[in-house]
């Protein structure tokens, strides 16, 4: 085993430029998270299907029109998806679940669970397709932020933020221990290779090293499995801030959840000239963001959500932010190349 910070794959769907997305896939894990459900056709339905919770800021064109193709891959799953989001969020799953004909056919068993984050309460409310999604039930339980998902490997936690309409920030957070190596696994995955999430769970629940685990039909000593393919993992945290203003009424609650982050993604719609559109439009400027990451002292900051405005000038925003915070970046695409005009001299 050996100390490491590995995630298998960590994506930003659409580059600084494109509707905010990040697709989070966990060592060795079928527990994919996607954060924001906006236009996401660079996943292949296979990367969509894989899914185990989507977290969705808020409800603005480009950061939900993607959903439909998530409802889609999960359709003929037998798994229960965790879908988190602002207020009204629960009605507007459901009206876009609705809006489509379903043939129910027996195999298609997913079952959609759909959590509203309140100031402090959770609204939760279960869609099932085998029950050809009735209207659901709604459910209202406590919730002492920040955290509003947690599984045996992560939690995530979740601020409202300031945006013109009902929006959250959210922070990924790995715990440190012992998790799958997908270095070594090469590509083998829980759902094809059971012996994994056993061999994990010995590990976890200390069983002694000479624990016999069957794998591939042969008996493996538990501690060997462990050299072989598991690390010791430090933990670490990535926070997604998007669509809000720096504002003093959400600055505390953004800086407890970014403080010490590995990876800050952060909002940077306008540069610093523009910042009075920053302010009434509730977004973030280059300048702001690395302020933001200086506070918050991350590792990290990756610049998303640019505004079209500065098409062929993107790299401004970036070099405005590092005036502030050295450690910027931004995935830019590259400018199209021009098509020449010349034409062949007559003969």
């Amino acid at each position: 085993m050996r100390t490491s910070r590995k995630i298998s794959e960590i994506r930003l769907l659409n580059g600084s430029t494109g509707d905010p997305g990040l697709y989070i896939d966990h060592p060795g894990r079928d527990d994919a998270i996607l954060f924001d459900a906006g236009e996401n056709a660079t996943l292949g339905m296979e990367r969509l299907a894989d899914l185990e919770a989507v977290f969705i800021t808020h409800h603005h064109v480009d950061h939900f029109i993607g959903f439909d193709r998530i409802v889609r891959a999960n359709l003929d799953r037998d798994k229960t998806l965790q879908v988190y989001g602002p207020e009204g969020t629960i009605a507007k799953v459901y009206g876009k679940i609705k809006s489509y004909e379903y043939p129910f056919f027996p195999f298609q068993k997913i079952v959609i669970d759909v959590h509203e984050v309140h100031a402090t309460q959770l609204r939760t409310a279960r869609l099932e397709c085998t029950r050809r999604f009735p209207r659901p039930k709604v459910q209202e339980v406590d919730w002492n932020p920040p955290v509003i998902y947690e599984t045996d490997d992560l939690k995530v936690e979740a601020a409202h933020v300031d945006h013109t309409v009902p929006c959250l920030a959210f922070a990924w957070v790995e715990k440190p221990g012992i998790a799958p190596d997908p270095s070594r696994l090469k590509g083998r995955s829980p759902s094809r290779s059971p012996w994994i999430n056993e061999a994990l769970g010995r590990l976890r629940a200390g069983a002694p090293l000479e624990t016999p685990v069957v794998v591939d039909g042969q008996a493996r000593l538990l501690g060997e499995l462990r050299d072989q393919y598991f690390m010791e993992t430090e933990g670490s945290r990535i926070a997604y801030v998007t669509d809000t203003a720096w504002s003093e009424s959400v600055r505390p609650a953004l800086l407890r959840l970014a403080g010490g982050a590995n990876r800050l993604y952060c909002d940077s719609f306008y540069a610093q000239e523009q910042i009075q559109q920053a302010d009434k439009h509730h977004h973030m400027t280059a300048t702001q963001a690395a302020e933001f990451a200086l506070a918050a002292n991350v590792e990290e900051l990756i610049l998303i959500h640019f505004s079209t405005r500065y098409a062929g000038r993107f790299d401004a925003l970036v070099d405005e932010a590092r005036a502030r915070f050295p450690r910027v970046s931004a995935e830019i695409p590259p400018a199209p190349q021009k098509k020449s005009t010349r034409t062949a001299n007559p003969s």
